[in-house]
């Protein structure tokens, strides 16, 4: 059998590869070559060997990233794996240049350098990439869309979504302005601002008589009106008639007119006090004709409940159907296929209404089990609401009397007192 021993064995196995092969001395000149790598580099042989990477790195214009990664590994004289590209022609190649460290008697002394094609691959991994930027800014422009439409449909609520974003963007940014949360990358930043974009979409669902109720009575004040306007026609038609007196019917008629007085003022105040809600009460008693000549309440249960509200325009059983929204919202959330960096999307805007001490809704969690981007997002929502100027139920607040009412929920365990002090003196909530 022929001797297969000897140096030609190797230097034909590196030959016959397919890969480019460089075998570069701790000097920077090149030692040894294969015919692949003159065929990549569209560089003789002659040029290679016995020369530099750096002059050989001159004659070639647009791959200093090529030449800096070898150049590198030889600096580190380390192993490297990484992908670059090569350009000739105009035409852009990939290629993944791996190095290894040849060894003799336990010292390094040279580097030895695979060159691969990985065009295809690289060309199928960008073409991925912009396919999957392309997904997700349709996905933005979309829940950007269903946003902006579910605030018009509420007059009263029309920049609530988009000034939370603002808010946690330049909170965010404040961070890391002064070298916090240095982990928070931006494709977490992206998901975070996703969720709060969603926070609201259970709002889709809400009836818009009581999602936009700016009173206490709603539709059903025109419904009084009218029937106390029925009820004093009537009381003339029969004073007119005879079946009652001129005295009793003019009577009749000064307490409808009062009590229509309590009923429009009643019905907008912003708190009720004692009295009211006694007065209300006794007219609740009185009776009104209707236009057949029989007499029904004044008020229905419903109106006397509505009007009895002492803060705000929400019956319980109202404001009950509201804080579903965040119900709804997690329902509708998970129809959605949320995966890698928005996988948490679901949990933290469906989550906005939890509290510390537990007693926030839906599912009453507690202190840890809330993360902090839910935490976040509930002070910015309770914020945002309290300085609101669409809200047709209350005036909006200062920020500072905004701050009161946060600073009085954390003192009662219910928001994270830290995460609002950083949110206060970050100034991330200013308009200007």
């Amino acid at each position: 059998m022929q001797d297969i021993k000897g140096n030609y064995i190797y230097e034909n196995i590196i030959s016959s590869l397919t890969e480019g092969v460089l075998v570069i001395g701790f000097d920077g000149k090149v030692a040894v070559c294969n015919n692949a790598v003159c065929d990549i580099l569209e560089i003789s042989r002659d040029r290679l060997i016995d020369n530099s990477i750096a002059s050989i790195m001159q004659t070639t214009k647009k791959n200093d990233k090529f030449f800096e990664a070898i150049l590198d590994a030889l600096f580190e004289k380390e192993r490297m794996s990484k992908i670059v590209p090569w350009i000739m022609d105009g035409e852009i190649k990939y290629y993944m240049i791996s190095t290894s460290v040849l060894m003799q008697n336990n010292e390094k002394i040279a580097l030895i350098v695979v060159i691969a094609d990985h065009t295809e691959q690289t060309n199928l991994l960008i073409d991925n990439k912009n396919l999957a930027e392309r997904i997700e800014c349709i996905m933005n422009s979309f829940v950007e869309v269903l946003i902006t439409a579910i605030e018009e449909k509420s007059t009263y609520n029309a920049n609530h979504t988009k000034s939370m974003v603002r808010y946690a963007i330049r909170y965010i940014g404040a961070l890391q302005s002064e070298g916090k949360l240095t982990d928070y990358t931006e494709d977490k930043l992206k998901a975070f601002l996703m969720s709060i974009w969603l926070h609201d979409i259970g709002k889709l669902l809400i009836p818009p008589e009581i999602m936009d109720k700016p009173t206490r009575l709603g539709d059903a004040y025109e419904r009084i009106f009218n029937r106390i306007e029925i009820g004093k026609l009537m009381l003339r038609i029969l004073s007119l008639e005879g079946i009652i007196s001129e005295d009793e019917a003019k009577t009749e008629i000064k307490d409808l007119d009062e009590a229509f007085e309590l009923i429009r003022t009643a019905n907008t105040v912003g708190f009720l006090e004692d009295d009211i809600i006694n007065r209300i009460e006794e007219i609740s008693k009185m009776s009104c004709y209707l236009s057949d000549g029989t007499q029904t309440a004044l008020l229905t249960p419903g109106e006397k409940e509505a009007l009895c509200v002492r803060k705000g325009t929400l019956t319980d059983a109202e404001r009950a159907v509201i804080e579903s929204h965040v119900v709804l919202t997690s329902r509708l959330l998970s129809k959605m296929q949320f995966s890698a960096n928005y996988e948490k999307v679901p949990e933290w805007a469906g989550g906005h209404h939890e509290l510390l001490d537990g007693s926030g809704y839906p599912n009453h969690l507690k202190g840890d089990e809330i993360p902090w981007e839910t935490r976040l997002l509930t002070i910015i929502d309770v914020y945002d609401a309290l300085t609101a100027e669409d809200r047709p139920y209350k005036k909006p607040l200062e920020p500072q009397k905004a701050f009161d009412v946060l600073k009085d929920m954390a003192d009662k365990g219910k928001i994270d007192r830290e995460l609002l002090e950083s949110f206060i003196e970050s100034k991330a909530w200013r308009n200007d």
